[in-house]
Order: structure tokens, then C-alpha cells, then sequence
């Protein structure tokens, strides 16, 4: 699996040579961590609708990952809507930070680039449930 520049366009080539668009704005479906409120105990791998909102680049290594927004998250087969994000910080959970397996970031990396696939956003605006993400753990 790498990420790959091809005809102006960022690329996620998978192992079985799917190309997913992964430029900066693309909307993709993942599987990521979602991390539960203070109050609660246990942290979710689950299916998410985000936008990519930039590439973890280094000089020595090149393109490493991909920070993707999340928009929705499928909760209890149902999907919801995120309101309330935080606002990134260093070290914030939320943008997902997804790398490629052969790196490794020191704080909350998700290695799920494996699942990426590009979707269609109108299919999520008619969601009504929400989930507010205000009080995720930190």
C-alpha cells in the first residue's frame, strides 16, 4: 500500500491496486476509533464519512498519512451526524490521522488506510441523528 501523486491527483494505491482519491477535500468512508465520552469506559472501532484535510508529509520519509475530518459515524447501524467537534490541537483525537503501516507517529495513529473508499456525500445530508463530540475523551 503506498500514497502516490498521479496526473495531479493524490492516490491511496492498495495492495490489490485500488486507487482512492485522497487529495486534500475528497470524501472518503474509513474505519476508524471513536472515542466516547469521559463518562464512558470504552473506545469503538467503527465505519466514518470525513474530509480529507491534508497529508502528513515529512521530508526524510515522504507522504506518511492522510488527515481526514470526521463528518459521520455509523453508531449502533445507524449513521449520525458529528456536531461539536473541538477544534484540533496538538495531540487532538479528531482529525484522524490515518498511516500507512510501515510508519509510525507518537500520538493516536490509525493504520485503517486499508479500508479507505471514496463515497458520494449526498448520500449522508439527510441524516437527522446526531452525536455531539464536545465531551470526547482527550
Amino acid at each position: 500500500m503506498r500514497i502516490i501523486n498521479k496526473n495531479g491527483e493524490r492516490l491511496l494505491q492498495k495492495d490489490d491496486y485500488v486507487e482512492v482519491f485522497v487529495k486534500d477535500g475528497d470524501i472518503i468512508q474509513y474505519t476508524g476509533i471513536y472515542h466516547k465520552s469521559k463518562n464512558e469506559k470504552e473506545n469503538i472501532e467503527t465505519l466514518f464519512v470525513g474530509i480529507i484535510v491534508s497529508e502528513r508529509y515529512r521530508h526524510d520519509q515522504g507522504i506518511m498519512g492522510i488527515y481526514v475530518d470526521p463528518l459521520y459515524v455509523l453508531l449502533n447501524n445507524r449513521w449520525c451526524k458529528i456536531i461539536n467537534k473541538p477544534p484540533p490541537a496538538k495531540y487532538s483525537l479528531y482529525p484522524h490521522l490515518l498511516l500507512l503501516p510501515e510508519f509510525y507517529y507518537h500520538y493516536y495513529p490509525i493504520y485503517y488506510l486499508q479500508t479507505c473508499e471514496n463515497v458520494d456525500i449526498t448520500h449522508y445530508k439527510n441524516i437527522s441523528s446526531i452525536v455531539d463530540f464536545s465531551n470526547v475523551k482527550s
